[in-house]
């Protein structure tokens, strides 16, 4: 049942004196992880709120009040219905608002009382403010200085202290069907929550989504109202796990799943920022109390504190969704050798029901020139994608786009992030052949200045040819340019002529010829995600065949230890 305001504050007085305050910190052994939740939102700019018995309010330690249950929680900016004013062109509009300056209070509902007091006497909103000292109130939401200051000059008429204020931005307005009903400093420590006595826990809903334990929200530096949810370990594992992985699947799959996220999330604290992890892929998908699971929190449970540790150090427990049948070296799609991150042989993933084991995708030539101008290229034409390297687990290590506008390189995971394919285990079918020159031609004079982006010219001499050439004949050496049209490649097919259908595009290491009539490329792959650490269906794969979570873990994680 919604409460008014005065009925709430008589029941918050009267449980203060009956109970203690609630404590916002818990035990020392607990652990609580921060995550900014990004979806659902209304606007960056607000969030709304709704309560299962009231929405109470905490500070870092202690229950502060309470207040009704449906608020919207707003950056303090003037708003005309569901917007905001941006137009700095224009001047400052608002908010401004009226504060008095020297009347401290100690308690909200103190400022409240005070505040209904000056809305009745001088027939405009007054709400209490949260600042450094304590409460204070203020006075309306103008969109201009005068009008603040018009009522400003009011109350010091009738004996108060006040000032006109402009918010710029500073403040966070707590609004219950439109109308302000408190305000802080953007800085204070403010959490709310809500207890839900159908499940004897504190949860939230957030814009339509419930969470459980407390929110708190920060203004980012680009004007965006950050929500974030600040919850017990445990119990965002509850959120996460179901979502990262089927909650059908075998209970020691889960158990495994539950230890990576648990490890994960932990390694992700970050005390010094205003969040750990964010609630999508960028971090653990995370989703709240609605998509908890029975089979999922149960793993959980059962696991309760476990982690993962390399040389009594915790790891940073990655996972994927399917391997294709080898995970991979860490620093091959990243750039950090980390010893437990090791590449293994995962036939339990190869042997799933995954459906990503192998896939196939096609890419229009104008599609994948428009993804690399997206990119920041300036590319008009494409005339072939050659892999330069590959990992000994079968990634693409390199991958070069030639174009108009000469080789584009990507490396390690940042071509499959390009084309957004489902791994960097993948070749490429165009119809394109690549041959690489083995004779030096003569030098042209402009070489060093000229070297066109395409066609024609060509540096046939590499570093180490270069040094291995003075070291023999004792003289210094210049890489030799000159036309290749009409030349010979030597090729696995043997010896071929570069006829003027074909183009050839310059290289450290030789020419690549490239026949330039392929309209579309053919990508054929293995697995699904980064192939580092523990593949998902691999697990699920172990857990039916008998393995327990530690095992699987281990089988993952090189060199491990759960405890």
């Amino acid at each position: 049942m919604k409460k008014n305001l005065i009925k709430l504050f008589t029941i918050t007085i009267m449980l203060t004196f009956l109970f203690p305050a609630t404590a916002y910190g818990k035990k020392q052994d607990d652990i609580y992880v921060r995550v900014r939740i990004r979806y659902p939102r209304l606007f960056n700019e607000q969030t709304s709120f709704e309560g299962y018995d009231g929405i109470t309010l905490y500070d870092e330690e202690n229950e502060m009040f309470s207040l009704d249950d449906n608020l919207n929680l707003r950056i303090d900016t003037y708003y005309t219905a569901n917007y905001y004013i941006t137009d700095s062109s224009q001047g400052i509009h608002g908010p401004y608002h009226a504060v008095l300056r020297d009347e401290i209070y100690p308690s909200y509902k103190e400022a409240y009382v005070k505040a209904e007091e000056l809305k009745e006497e001088f027939d405009s909103e007054f709400y209490p403010y949260l600042i450094e000292k304590g409460y204070t109130v203020c006075g309306g939401n103008f969109t201009d200085k005068r009008s603040s200051e018009k009522l400003a000059d009011e109350l010091i008429d009738e004996g108060y202290t006040a000032e006109s204020i402009n918010g710029n931005k500073e403040n966070i307005v707590a609004y219950n069907k439109n109308k302000p009903v408190f305000m802080y400093k953007k800085d204070m420590p403010v959490y709310f929550s809500s207890y839900n006595e159908n499940e004897d826990y504190e949860m939230l809903k957030v814009d339509n989504r419930a969470y459980r334990g407390k929110i708190t929200l920060k203004i980012a530096e680009d004007f965006k109202l950050l929500t974030i949810n600040h919850v017990e370990l445990e119990n965002y594992l509850y959120g996460v796990v179901p979502n990262e992985i089927s909650a059908s699947w075998g209970m020691e799959a889960l158990k495994a799943q539950a230890l990576a996220a648990r490890t994960y999330a932990v390694y992700s604290i970050k005390p010094r920022q205003d969040y750990d992890m964010e609630d999508n892929q960028n971090s653990q998908v995370y989703m709240g109390y609605d998509y908890e699971k029975e089979s999922t929190n149960r793993a959980v449970n059962e696991t309760k504190g476990e982690m993962i540790y390399y040389d009594n150090e915790l790891i940073q427990a990655f996972y994927h969704s399917t391997s294709g049948g080898l995970t991979e070296d860490s620093e091959n799609v990243w750039y950090e050798n980390l010893p437990y991150l090791r590449g293994v042989n995962d036939e339990f993933s190869d042997n799933s029901d995954s459906p990503h084991t192998s896939w196939q995708t096609t890419y229009y030539k104008e599609d994948i020139i428009r993804i690399l101008n997206l990119d920041g290229n300036d590319v008009d034409e494409l005339y072939g994608i050659q892999i330069k390297k590959v990992s000994e687990n079968n990634r693409v290590l390199e991958c070069i786009f030639l174009t108009d506008a000469g080789e584009v390189s990507y490396k390690k995971e940042n071509a499959r992030i390009l084309l957004g394919l489902k791994s960097s285990w993948f070749s490429i079918e165009n119809g394109n052949s690549f041959y690489f020159i083995t004779e030096y031609f003569p030098a042209i004079e402009s070489w060093e200045t000229e070297i066109p982006s395409r066609g024609g010219i060509i540096d046939l001499i590499t570093e180490e040819e270069i040094e291995e050439t003075e070291e023999e004949t004792g003289n210094e050496m210049k890489p030799e340019m000159g036309s290749i049209i009409g030349k010979y490649a030597i090729t696995d097919d043997g010896t071929q002529k570069i006829s003027r259908e074909k183009l050839s595009f310059i290289s450290s290491k030789g020419v690549s010829v490239v026949d330039t009539d392929s309209k579309q490329y053919n990508f054929e792959g293995r697995g699904w995600g980064h192939g580092i650490g523990m593949s998902q269906y691999g697990a699920k794969q172990m857990a039916e065949e008998g393995y327990t979570y530690d095992e699987i873990l281990q089988h993952y994680y090189t060199g491990v230890t759960i405890k």
